[in-house]
């Protein structure tokens, strides 16, 4: 759900339009309502929209004046703004400060569904950008780091934000010496998949014994992890090689080489730690690092990248569209060359796994993982890795469902507590939500799958059980029962108490409390 704030003095025309967008098939949420410039300036910092629907003429701070000032600070937010034909030329102006669109009153439900499918266009594509600005960032700082390791050429401005994360460091390496081995069947168009197999299954090691560190391929079966001086090593270094071994069947060394006091000194200390594990992998020297490296550098972030994204769109409450992301990402594999989709496939599987072991608490198990990496190193068509990454899918998406099942009576009990506790305070869908880190929208589907009632429907109800006990047991004035239950309009109180109970709050309070003399003030 990408989210909207609304920007109107006019009150009627500000609600007819949030119940238009609301009751409409976009993907739209209004997360807010404002009615000056002022007001949605102080939102807009609060909230960060993605979207911004402002009229021009407002008292205190007019849309031209919003516009300029937020874009200024949030340039990323887009604009549309409504207008009325005389102002025709203020409009002409919003285009020049950035405003994405232009709405004139009085404008239909197909004109607001038609600019908020142009502005979801727009805010899909700056996050598509972005994860691939943020994903060819990280390549580069990866590469600048194997710079430094084997005294390549390298960008000094990315050495300097490297530093600034790494030194001083400790410099782990790991090699694996023969990636053929007698008791194995591999090959040497095998090898991208073990290596990507290698640094994955060391990742999750790191994850497990929640250490942080930088890890990497430098060249044919050389891996290096920097991490801090203070990293206790022997414990992941003696797991990473059994792990290695136990569900490969590959034979991996593990050296520290010391601690970098400041990434210049990264040379020396690698060629050292190269020295000690002895002779580098002799059964693929007809590879070039280059060539092995270049995919499983792009895989690595892109599996991070897709891990990233999927949990962002659980979290969102946008289930669709994470299938379809996870489709697209499929028939992307299916697209590339058979050793190159083996290892995209597996990159795939692996943030998959990684979102499940994160987002739903699915226990690690590395000899499932071994069984699928060998089914899948037996691929030989395309239609064949289709198959097995449909089936990473299937497996992604039932532990999905056991989750949401399990996940949304945690959230509907939390919530419903909070509501108890809070009852008497503003308590829109907004602020209910957030309390159990969900999306609104999603918030409210899971309300209502599991009460069987709308959230408003529940909180009315909740208020209206505490005014009838407030009602029976003490002598509060109906106005200050209004006020205690969380209404400030007694009038409005009294009519949602009607609908409730069938009595108007009077007409209740003598039902349960007839005797005389009570004290009753009304």
């Amino acid at each position: 759900m990408h989210h909207i704030l609304l920007v109107e003095d006019e009150p009627l025309f500000r609600k007819g339009l949030a119940k238009m967008i609301t009751g409409s098939e976009t993907n739209w949420h209004v997360c807010g309502e404002a009615e000056n410039g002022q007001e949605a300036e102080m939102l807009i910092a609060e909230r960060m929209p993605e979207l911004v629907i402002t009229d021009i003429r407002m008292p205190l701070m007019d849309g031209l004046e919003l516009l300029k000032r937020s874009k200024l600070k949030f340039p990323h937010i887009e604009f549309i703004v409504i207008t009325g034909f005389q102002d025709f030329q203020y409009a002409q102006a919003a285009l020049r400060y950035g405003a994405m669109d232009l709405l004139i009153k009085p404008c239909g439900k197909q004109d607001i569904n038609d600019a908020l499918d142009k502005a979801e266009i727009r805010v899909l594509e700056k996050h598509a950008n972005l994860r691939k600005a943020e994903t060819e960032h990280a390549l580069l700082l990866e590469n600048t780091l194997r710079g430094l390791l084997m005294r390549f050429p390298y960008r000094a401005e990315l050495a300097a934000e490297l530093a600034k994360s790494l030194a001083p460091c400790k410099l782990i390496l790991f090699q694996i010496a023969d990636f053929m081995p007698s008791h194995k069947q591999y090959a040497k168009r095998d090898m991208p998949l073990l290596q990507f197999a290698v640094l994955n299954m060391i990742s999750e090691l790191l994850d497990m014994y929640d250490m942080n560190g930088r890890l990497l391929l430098i060249e044919n079966g050389q891996f290096a992890l920097l991490c801090e001086d203070s990293f206790e090593e022997n414990l992941v270094c003696e797991a990473a090689c059994e792990t290695v071994y136990r569900l490969l069947g590959l034979q991996m060394s593990s050296y520290c080489a010391g601690v970098a006091a400041s990434l210049q000194d990264l040379a020396d200390l690698y060629e050292a730690g190269r020295s000690m594990l002895g002779a580098t992998v002799v059964a693929v020297q007809d590879i070039t690092a280059a060539q092995a490296d270049k995919p499983l550098s792009t895989n690595r972030a892109q599996q991070q990248l897709i891990s990233t994204q999927t949990i962002a769109f659980i979290l969102a409450g946008q289930i669709e569209s994470m299938k379809l992301y996870l489709a697209q990402l499929m028939k992307e594999i299916y697209g590339l060359s058979l050793e190159d989709g083996k290892v995209a496939a597996l990159s795939f599987s692996f943030a998959l796994q990684d979102t499940a072991r994160k987002q739903f608490e699915i226990a690690y198990d590395p000899q499932v993982r071994t069984e699928r990496i060998t089914r899948l190193n037996a691929c030989c068509t395309n239609d064949e890795i289709s198959h097995w990454t449909g089936m990473e899918l299937d497996h992604f998406m039932s532990s999905f469902t056991a989750w949401q099942e399990k996940y949304s009576e945690n959230v509907v009990w939390k919530a419903a507590r909070y509501m108890e506790e809070h009852y008497a305070e503003q308590l829109p869908l907004q602020l209910v939500a957030s309390q159990v880190h969900l999306n609104a929208t999603y918030f409210s589907h899971l309300f209502k799958k599991e009460t069987g009632r709308s959230f408003v429907d529940y909180l009315i109800e909740l208020r209206m059980e505490k005014a009838k006990g407030l009602l029976a047991n003490t002598d509060m004035k109906i106005t200050e029962v209004s006020g205690v239950v969380g209404y400030d309009l007694p009038n409005y109180f009294a009519k949602l108490f009607k609908q409730t109970t069938g009595l108007s709050p009077k007409d209740y309070r003598k039902m349960v409390r007839p005797e005389p003399g009570s004290g009753v003030r009304n």
